[in-house]
């Protein structure tokens, strides 16, 4: 048995598809078009059924829609099309692994094997109208022995409909022959013969329709009858995980644009789920409104990244995430388009302790940082992020660090056991100005927090330098010391920086 899922005004719920379910449901039961073409003359393509009891038609103009009143206009987009497909696909593949993509607004799906899985046809075609409703589409389902048969009776009857094995032209018999791939022209012969009906051209004798008509006209009626069996042609869902919406009108507000966002994250999250995949990286585009700019139409985009310390699956972290990024940032103009794609990858595996208590959540840490870059700011004067983990740079400069996203892989493999006690190095973050009284070259009083210490011991100097072809360059001349203080021996390291001609307390050893 073969399943079609036929969207009926495939636009317009294409259109409705980013909205709330709520606003959704309101919105359907009022009159909707889709206008397409030239800005200069936008014409009705898609309608529902609301606007075509008002008298509206498809062809119609739009200053002749705007003169009925109270009917909602949207401009056609075949990226939301596209995606809307997409959606459907999947709400197609949580049912059987093949899945065929007929035509924008048709999935037709093989049901083989799955009647211990879902049941009898008609829990399946059940299920399979809920699994849509939830993704926002209202189907019309049909269940047939053959791919064709369950088209046409998808395209023909609404709600749902089973047709058992062996009854298909009983079924089909009533619906009209313009529904057939038939050519204008024959068409216009078969209703000059009064052919209008599958079941007046089931009817006709077969070798004399092939004689006036030719072989198609054979293949027409066989599909006419429901005895066509073909095999179904598995589409391959695209490995790029990737929504998108663009504004009838363009948006300024946070309100609007989140609220699309939550939207695109959660269809992202459900393929994601389907997939048995998680992300750990996000991508959000934003494109502006186009400015005119010396006679040249020029648009503006905002490119934001995450990068998640573990891979996730939660609509509310990414959401969390870019709505902060959103609040820190003021655009130039109002937003048009926004993208999001995620990168798939294998959820994360981990076993809890029994015997340990409770960690915090690890995919909450990048909310935890993006709370603190909206306090402190993304990156310093220096250009280096605010908020990470500390990297080491490759460079003799030993005030020189980075700062890298977190990440839940260690790297291990320089790893080595210390064979014993380290001496540490505690940095002064910043570096403690001091004054040096020298003997010779070698320190022999040192100040520090305000009082001089006599230096028991000092070994050095050690000089260094580099970076002399910018402004960064710097020069050192090292000393450790041991320091009389009232505490006790202190083991200090001192440099003279020899561009600023100033002495520094570094850190101290322990």
């Amino acid at each position: 048995m073969f399943a079609c899922l036929y969207v009926p005004d495939f636009s317009v719920q294409a259109a409705l598809l980013p909205e709330s379910a709520d606003a959704r449901e309101i919105l359907w039961r009022s009159p909707i078009v889709i206008l397409d073409g030239p800005a200069n003359l936008l014409k009705v393509t898609a309608l529902n059924d609301p606007a075509r009891k008002i008298g509206l038609e498809a062809g119609m103009t739009k200053l002749q829609v705007e003169t009925r009143g109270g009917v909602l206009l949207r401009k056609r987009s075949l990226e939301n099309e596209n995606s809307a497909q997409t959606e459907l696909l999947e709400c197609a593949n949580f049912f059987s692994p093949r899945v065929e993509s007929t035509c924008l607004g048709t999935a037709i799906l093989d049901l083989a094997g799955t009647k211990k899985l879902f049941g009898s046809s008609q829990n399946t075609a059940q299920k399979l109208a809920w699994k849509a409703r939830e993704r926002g589409f209202l189907l019309h389902i049909a269940i047939a022995a053959n791919p064709d048969a369950a088209m046409f009776a998808a395209r023909g009857f609404p709600g749902i409909t089973v047709i058992p094995p062996g009854e298909e032209a009983r079924h089909l018999a009533g619906l009209s022959v313009a529904m057939l791939p038939v050519t204008p022209e024959m068409l216009e012969t078969l209703d000059g013969w009064g052919i209008r009906t599958f079941k007046a051209l089931a009817a006709l004798p077969e070798v004399p329709l092939t004689e006036r008509l030719g072989q198609a006209s054979l293949h027409l009626q066989r599909l006419a009858r429901g005895q066509i069996d073909r095999v179904l042609k598995p589409v391959e869902l695209a490995s790029k995980f990737i929504e998108s919406f663009e504004f009838d009108d363009p948006v300024e507000t946070l309100e609007s644009l989140t609220f699309v966002l939550n939207r695109l994250l959660e269809q992202l999250c459900d393929r994601l789920l389907s997939h048995s995949l998680a992300t750990n990286n996000l991508r959000l585009t934003l494109e502006l409104e186009v400015r005119q700019r010396q006679n040249e139409n020029k648009g503006e985009e905002y490119k934001q990244e995450w990068k998640l310390p573990v891979p996730t699956q939660e609509r509310k972290v990414l959401f969390t995430l870019v709505r902060l990024d959103l609040e820190r940032n003021a655009f130039s103009a109002p937003i048009k388009k926004v993208t999001i794609e995620v990168l798939p990858m294998k959820p994360r595996l981990a076993q809890g302790n029994l015997f340990a208590p409770p960690s915090p959540e690890a995919e909450r840490l990048e909310i935890t940082l993006a709370r603190i870059r909206g306090v402190v700011g993304s990156v310093d004067a220096n250009g280096l992020s605010c908020a990470g983990s500390p990297g080491i740079v490759d460079t003799h400069n030993p005030i020189s660090f980075s700062v890298q996203p977190f990440s839940s892989v260690a790297d291990i493999s320089n790893s080595v056991a210390a064979p014993g006690p380290v001496i540490a190095l505690r940095v002064f973050r910043p570096t403690l100005e001091t004054s040096v009284e020298l003997t010779g070259e070698t320190p022999h009083f040192v100040r520090l927090w305000k009082k001089h210490y006599r230096v028991l011991a000092a070994s050095g100097p050690w000089c260094s330098s580099g970076e002399w072809w910018n402004s960064g360059a710097w020069a050192r001349q090292e000393w450790d010391v041991a320091l009389k203080t009232r505490t006790g021996v202190g083991y200090y390291r001192i440099y003279e920086d020899r561009i600023k001609q100033q002495w520094f307390v570094e850190g101290i050893f322990d």
